[in-house]
Formats: C-alpha cells, sequence, structure tokens
C-alpha cells in the first residue's frame, strides 16, 4: 500500500487527532509521546528556526549561508518528520497481541452496547483501527478496560 508523502502526513495529523492521549497509554504505545512532541515541535520549532537564523545572520555574516539555511530547514522539518512517522505508523498492521486486546475491547464495547464502526474494505487490522477504538473506549467505559486487556 504505497501513500504519497502528502497523504501519509495528512493521515499522520488525522491519526494524531484521532488518538486518545491518555496517561494510561504512555508506557504502553509509543504514540502518546510522539504526538505531544510533534504538536509542541509544530508550535516552538518555526520560533526557534526564526532566532536561530537571525543569530547565525548577526554573527557570520552572508559567509554562512548555506549552513544557515540547512539549520532552518532541518528544524522547520522536524514536526513534518514527526507527522510522517504517525502516518506511517497508522497503517501499519497490529502485531498478534494487539489484535487480540482490540477485538476484547470491541466485544466490552458491544456487550455495553456501543455500536463500534468497522471497515469493510480491509480486514486487516492497523494502528489506527486501535486508535479509533480506544478512543470509543476511553469515552464509553470506566478506565479498568487498560489494566484487563494489554
Amino acid at each position: 500500500m504505497k501513500q504519497s508523502m502528502y497523504s501519509t502526513i495528512s493521515a499522520g495529523m488525522q491519526y494524531g487527532k484521532n488518538w486518545p492521549l491518555q496517561p494510561e497509554l504512555n508506557g504502553l504505545l509509543p504514540e502518546n509521546r510522539m504526538i505531544r512532541i510533534t504538536t509542541w515541535a509544530q508550535k516552538i520549532l518555526p520560533a526557534i528556526a526564526v532566532l536561530n537564523g537571525w543569530m547565525q545572520w548577526q554573527l557570520f555574516g552572508v559567509a554562512q549561508l548555506p549552513l544557515l539555511m540547512a539549520m532552518t530547514l532541518l528544524l522547520l522539518s522536524m514536526p513534518v518528520q514527526g507527522w510522517y512517522w504517525l502516518g506511517v505508523r497508522s497503517v501499519t498492521k497490529l502485531p498478534p497481541n494487539l489484535v487480540e486486546w482490540h477485538q476484547q475491547l470491541v466485544e466490552k464495547l458491544q456487550q455495553h452496547g456501543s455500536k463500534v464502526a468497522t471497515r469493510s474494505d480491509d480486514p486487516t487490522l492497523r494502528y489506527r483501527d486501535l486508535g479509533l477504538v480506544l478512543q470509543q473506549a476511553y469515552r464509553q467505559l470506566d478506565k479498568a478496560f487498560i489494566r484487563s486487556g494489554f
């Protein structure tokens, strides 16, 4: 399943919006840390890049212009790299232990009378599917479901 870079980054941003940022998930999966650091970088790094460029321009002038541009582009690309990683992660197949946990969550949600949306076009479970089920579970179940599954 090849995706363009733009669609991968868009999928990563959507995955970041759908993933439940709950403290209980911090030690289980890297998504919480990656989403938080990427959103932080998206807010802070443009200002740091401008400050970095201005300081280098004042200190070194035109002599170090290629280095100035390279460092600025690196700083500005870091959030894009985070969203790209999340986009790739969102379409990665779930390992067997997470597939089992996903199925347990779906069963618990169905026992509580919730309808769980499933995608019929792709029977393979992916991390984005786990994120959507986790989000629904956090809204409708108590937090004890985390300890019982994974």
